[in-house]
């Protein structure tokens, strides 16, 4: 499925455009707040070819897409008119932005699943790219291409290091995103934080001053976190104050300069000194705990990663990873992070190896060298996780790695992406034992998932495809029958429906020929024509007839029933077998297949529609079996 109609589908299986409040996406999925998560359909997204699987945490509703997420996204923006960003843009100039609110009730798994990732992930790029400049110039000069105080070395030096000394207003952007409030006042305030005359005054030996009788503490807050994400959030009430108090000739002059004037001293007063020793207390006590119970911690860390992937509780370690790398130069997580994704890649490596379902080795070769590059989410979700035992290989060749890295204490010295590429970020005097860890974790996770073996995914047959219809049949044409102008009953009582609300397109958009839809009353279908059965499906959910005049009649119960695998259906007949209009067909378990998740709504098609000059639907709403359904004309 190509990344348009995708994005069509999964914008119609989320509850459509009213059912969004906002969404954005990170490396891997798309990430929606909805109105209403029940009107979302998970079972028929995570059928879609394209999506590996759906996941709802803190109350985000995430789709899973893999690599290809960011063209997904794009072209959900193109027709989703209320998409997160031109939605929050619009507000902001209209002024009636209420942000959205994180209060003192608002739950942990929502600050970890939706807020932190909808800060960070916007700035990642900038972040590895800058690290990747970092590494680059470690293997400068490591291989002694040039030196430390050559200008070519000053000014990478300063490339990279650009986006770590201005984080403030990186995250400052990101966060007014985030928190609904006008973006360019936050980097504003990130700009008061970081003006150079601070910087000077602190050079000069001044450690305070006084705001209209206050005291304010001078501390630096370059490559800093916490103060200005708590400041932005500060500003997303005050903004709203203001706007209530501002009268709507003098909001375009008065508003920013109050929120200006309010928020700006309660940052550098009140809220950027507390941020300051909260996220150096975060970092101190960090690696007092890994330095003194670093080997227990960091292989429970490696074991668990990527159970922490699943549920997006891993983007809580980002501000730890930024706030120990800001504060001391180094880190201890990304490491781990790292073998996490390269053990997931070994175990999908072995599914690669061991499978004979070609689809499947297809996916899982190009998902070994996704999670190699750092990308694990199609390793986990495409293979491993639907495959289970390889999976759990990962998680021990994870934790395997992890002990060699905890034992030895290796660390990254810049951020980037957690993958073979950001391998340089290491280079210190133990880049060998990372390599070494890194060995170890692929290793013993395709070994595990070997041994441990899998069940096999079976090649599907040829009639289980998108929508297990038959091919035409190479029996005599209907071309050469003399049609007649007949009527078709119905086969199944219940409510009459347009094809159009069947969520197969291969039925709503009339690909397999015209006709109706009845969503059953009761579990029976009968037959709608005096005929033969050309064709009775052996997973029993559907059955094709053709009448004594000429007519094909495709009668399909419930929509991807075929999953079920004949289970809830009784066929009662064989395919030759004759039949009259009443005779019994087939018997379901409505219930059962409801409950299953499937939608039971019956498509009754003329699949050989071409060769009627009309075909005309009943009027009424209700049938019952036997009523006339169709009218067919030559």
């Amino acid at each position: 499925m190509d990344q348009q109609k995708l994005a069509k589908e999964i914008l119609k299986l989320v509850g459509g455009e009213d059912n969004i409040q906002d969404y954005t996406h990170c490396m891997t999925r798309l990430r929606f707040n909805l109105r209403d998560n029940g009107a979302a359909d998970r079972i028929k997204l995570k059928e879609l070819p394209g999506v590996m699987d759906v996941n709802i945490n803190g109350g985000q509703f995430q789709v899973i897409i893999g690599n290809d997420v960011s063209k997904v996204y794009g072209e959900l923006s193109k027709i989703a008119k209320n998409n997160a960003g031109s939605a929050k843009e619009n507000a902001e100039q209209q002024g009636n932005n209420k942000g959205q609110k994180l209060g003192i009730k608002a739950s942990v798994g929502k600050f970890f699943a939706d807020i932190l990732p909808g800060i960070f992930n916007p700035i990642v790029p900038a972040i590895a790219g800058a690290g990747m400049i970092k590494a680059l110039l470690a293997v400068i000069v490591m291989f002694n291409a040039t030196a430390a105080n050559t200008d070519l070395y000053k000014i990478l030096n300063i490339i990279s290091d650009a986006v770590f000394y201005f984080l403030p207003m990186l995250l400052a952007f990101s966060s007014a995103k985030k928190f609904n409030v006008n973006p360019y006042l936050a980097v504003v305030i990130g700009g008061v934080l970081l003006h150079p005359n601070f910087a000077k005054f602190m050079a000069d030996g001044i450690t305070s001053m006084n705001f209209l009788g206050l005291p304010v503490k001078l501390v630096s807050y370059s490559s800093s976190v916490i103060p200005i994400i708590a400041t932005v959030w500060i500003m997303s009430y005050v903004e709203r104050f203001v706007r209530k108090i501002v009268p709507n000739v003098l909001k375009t002059i008065l508003e920013p300069m109050l929120i200006l004037l309010i928020v700006a001293p309660i940052a550098l007063i009140v809220i950027g000194p507390l941020g300051i020793y909260a996220g150096n207390a975060i970092a101190d006590g960090y690696m007092y705990f890994y330095e003194h119970f670093g080997v227990i911690a960091g292989t429970l860390l490696g074991a668990t990663f990527s159970l922490m992937v699943i549920t997006g509780l891993h983007y809580g370690l980002i501000p730890l990873v930024f706030q120990a790398i800001a504060q001391n130069g180094f880190d201890y997580i990304m490491p781990i992070m790292t073998v996490a994704n390269i053990a997931q890649a070994g175990a999908v490596f072995a599914v690669f190896l061991r499978t004979k379902n070609g689809s499947m080795k297809s996916l899982s070769g190009a998902s070994t060298i996704s999670a190699l590059m750092g990308i694990s989410e199609p390793a986990i979700y495409g293979v491993n996780l639907k495959l289970k035992k390889p999976f759990i290989a990962g998680l021990i060749g994870s934790a395997a790695g992890a002990f060699i890295l905890s034992i030895f204490q290796v660390a990254a010295y810049a951020l980037g992406k957690v993958g073979l590429p950001s391998l340089p970020l290491y280079i210190g005097h133990k880049f060998s034992l990372m390599i070494l860890a890194v060995c170890v974790s692929f290793v013993v996770a395709a070994v595990v998932a070997y041994v441990l073996g899998f069940k096999d995914v079976t090649e599907a047959p040829a009639e289980e495809n998108s929508t297990d219809l038959p091919e035409p049949s190479e029996s005599e044409p209907v071309s050469a029958k003399k049609l007649q102008n007949e009527e078709i009953y119905a086969p199944i009582a219940g409510e009459v429906k347009s094809l159009s609300e069947v969520s197969d397109p291969a039925f709503s958009q009339e690909t397999m020929g015209k006709g109706i839809a009845i969503l059953p009353s009761e579990g029976r279908v009968v037959s709608p024509i005096h005929g033969v059965v050309s064709v009775a499906f052996k997973k029993k959910h559907a059955v094709l007839l053709t009448s004594d005049d000429g007519a094909e009649v495709l009668i399909h119960v419930g929509i991807d029933t075929v999953k079920l695998g004949g289970k809830h259906f009784t066929l009662h007949v064989n395919q030759g077998d004759r039949v009259n209009v009443g005779d019994l067909i087939l018997e379901f378990d409505r219930e059962s297949i409801i409950q299953e998740g499937f939608d039971i709504i019956t498509p009754v098609i003329i699949s050989n529609t071409s060769d009627y000059a009309g075909i005309t639907a009943v009027s009424q709403t209700t049938v019952k079996e036997k009523d006339t359904l169709l009218k067919l004309n030559v």
